[in-house]
């Protein structure tokens, strides 16, 4: 999502391919594009400047407020996709955090060889995806899975922004599995907040926990235990 400035528009450029990935990114980049259109007349350019890990709670958490019209895309089958998208979202977390580690390691130790990154990130994966079975690849199943994961090239350390985000997205789901009309209020006061607060402060007066607080992320795994 892009947004431009001259029209007050945000603008979604994506490739799509068939997939369910498909509505992951058309629902995920809607987020990003509803919060651009809530601020187009903000006067104050510096409140439009967030940080990515409040910038991917407005995309994450939209991806949860759209759930009321999968039917649309999916159709009976609605349900198998409710299904994989809450299993998927509780599944980056770890892998979020394996990728956030990976880049700490290997920032702190530059002389690394290719071989000692690899056996890093086959040792971190036994650590935080032990369910993985590569059957056998000689190129994946050895620790090379992280060269393709573009963000580790692109975009260090941005990867534990999704994480955090992803936190505050299932609460609210959690909030909307409550009182929908609700999470949805919170949600745009969230919107409208932008980069007015810090981040912590900000989560506070949408009705949020930071995902660093004592509990946050116990009470959003036995919620969702119970919905999957």
């Amino acid at each position: 999502m892009c947004y431009l400035p001259k029209f007050k528009s945000p603008f979604i450029f994506a490739n799509f391919n068939g997939t369910s990935g498909d509505v992951d990114v058309i629902t995920h980049e809607c987020g990003h594009a509803f919060q651009g259109f809530v601020m187009r007349d903000e006067p104050i350019k510096e409140y439009l400047d967030i940080t990515m890990e409040t910038a991917e709670i407005h995309s994450m958490s939209m991806e949860y407020f759209t759930y009321g019209w999968m039917e649309k895309f999916f159709g009976e089958r609605k349900e198998d996709y409710l299904t994989m998208h809450l299993e998927d979202s509780a599944a980056f977390v770890p892998y979020g955090c394996m990728v956030d580690e990976f880049q700490h390691i290997i920032y702190e130790n530059p002389d690394m060889t290719p071989k000692e990154r690899k056996e890093v990130w086959k040792r971190l994966e036994q650590e935080y995806r032990p369910h993985l079975d590569y059957e056998g690849d000689p190129f994946f199943g050895e620790g090379g899975w992280w060269q393709r994961q573009s963000h580790i090239f692109s975009s260090p350390f941005y990867y534990i922004d999704y994480c955090l985000a992803t936190i505050c997205a299932m609460q609210y789901k959690m909030k909307m599995d409550e009182d929908y009309k609700k999470a949805w209020e919170s949600y745009l006061a969230l919107c409208r907040l932008s980069a007015r607060k810090f981040y912590v402060p900000m989560l506070k007066e949408a009705g949020l926990k930071s995902p660093f607080e004592e509990g946050c992320v116990k009470a959003v795994v036995e919620h969702f235990q119970e919905k999957i």
